[in-house]
Order: C-alpha cells, then sequence, then structure tokens
C-alpha cells in the first residue's frame, strides 16, 4: 500500500505537507504546555531551597518502590507507543491496534498506583488543609506548615500530571477503536503520530516528578 494513501485537506499540497503542519501544530501546545508546568517547577525549587529538610521529611511519607514501578509502567508505555509509529509505516494495522491498547492499560495501571497513594496520604491525614496534621511540628520550620507545602505541591503537580494521563488514555483508546474499525487506516497516520508526541511529553513530566518527591 502507498506510504502517502491518507486523505489530503484542501489546503495542503500533499501528505508530506500536511504530516509537517500536523507536527508543528503539536509541538507548539507542546510549548505551551511546557510553560504551563514551568510554573509549578519553579514553585517547587523556590520552597525546596528554602524548605530543604522539610522536604525530605515530607518525601519520606511516599512510597519509592510504588515511583519506581509507576515509572517503569510509562516508560513501557512510551516504547509501545514509539513501536506502533514504526510497525504503522509496514501496515500491520493489528498489531497497532493492541500497542495502543496495551498503552492504554498500563496508563490505567499508572492511574491506579497513584490514587491508591492518595487514598493512602489522606487516610493519614497528609492532604492540605484544614485536616492537614504533621506530627513532629517542633522538628519542621513553620511548625509543619513547611512540610504541607511539600504535599501542596505534590497533589498539584502530580494531580495535573494524572488529568493529562486521563487525557492520553482517552486518546490513545479512542484512536485504537477507530483504527480497528477504519476502512482506511492510513489516513490515521497523523493522529498517531500526534497523539505519540502527546504520550512521550506526559511521560517526560513524570521522569522529573518522581525524583523530585520521591527521591529527595
Amino acid at each position: 500500500m502507498n506510504r502517502t494513501s491518507s486523505i489530503v485537506a484542501m489546503q495542503f499540497d500533499d501528505s508530506e505537507q500536511q504530516h509537517s503542519a500536523a507536527l508543528l501544530g503539536m509541538w507548539i501546545f507542546l510549548a505551551t504546555e511546557v510553560l504551563f508546568f514551568g510554573g509549578l517547577f519553579v514553585a517547587y525549587t523556590v520552597y525546596r531551597y528554602e524548605y530543604s529538610d522539610a522536604f525530605a521529611e515530607g518525601s519520606e511519607h511516599l512510597a519509592i518502590w510504588s515511583g519506581a514501578v509507576m515509572t517503569g509502567l510509562l516508560l513501557m508505555g512510551s516504547l509501545l507507543i514509539a513501536l506502533s509509529e514504526n510497525v504503522f509505516e509496514r501496515d500491520h494495522m493489528h498489531r497497532v491496534f493492541w500497542n495502543l491498547i496495551s498503552t492504554a492499560v498500563l496508563g490505567i495501571l499508572f492511574l491506579s498506583f497513584e490514587f491508591y497513594e492518595y487514598h493512602d496520604l489522606i487516610k493519614h491525614q497528609l492532604f492540605p488543609g484544614a485536616a492537614f496534621h504533621w506530627p513532629e511540628k517542633q522538628s519542621t520550620p513553620l511548625s509543619g506548615r513547611s512540610v504541607e507545602i511539600y504535599f501542596v505541591l505534590f497533589f498539584c503537580m502530580t494531580g495535573l500530571h494524572a488529568l493529562h494521563m486521563i487525557i492520553g488514555i482517552s486518546l490513545v483508546s479512542g484512536l485504537a477503536f477507530y483504527l480497528r474499525y477504519s476502512k482506511n487506516p492510513r489516513r490515521l497516520k497523523n493522529p498517531l503520530t500526534v497523539i505519540g508526541l502527546y504520550w512521550h511529553f506526559v511521560d517526560i513530566i513524570w521522569i522529573f516528578l518522581f525524583p523530585l518527591f520521591y527521591l529527595i
């Protein structure tokens, strides 16, 4: 089958120009996402510098093994997405479908681990707010409220990442089933590329979040 056998919109000269435009648009979108997350990373850097001991104490309440497992799940998902783009070019649509489904399942497992950790932290009264309780108040700055800053950033940054994961899982799952029942799956080359870029971006954000919150 011809590699360029896809529907070309009227504003493009050919499928290659359409593909380049899709890539450019996605990279611009991801640049805005970097700015979005960038403010939170700056806030983390400032407060980590001010209350490094409190942040270290707060991180002891996170399970490193859980963070490592979640990291592995996302990396496997990224690998499957990358393989999907490769086998797509060879018209192995059945393999692409199952790679996408497996990626979505890995994403769901990631969220399961993350939400379980949220539940555990809330159960131990470590969710920021009126119910927040830090027993070692005298050993940390601001009578323990500095540790609360750590958990504010943890829930905000990982929660925002989880929202992006939910969007990514929805996109990957939708693309998989659309591919399965499409009469012309070759026309899904651009969606596969841009959704793959989005998934890789979400993975990269987690690669930064994991050491910042779990390994400090």
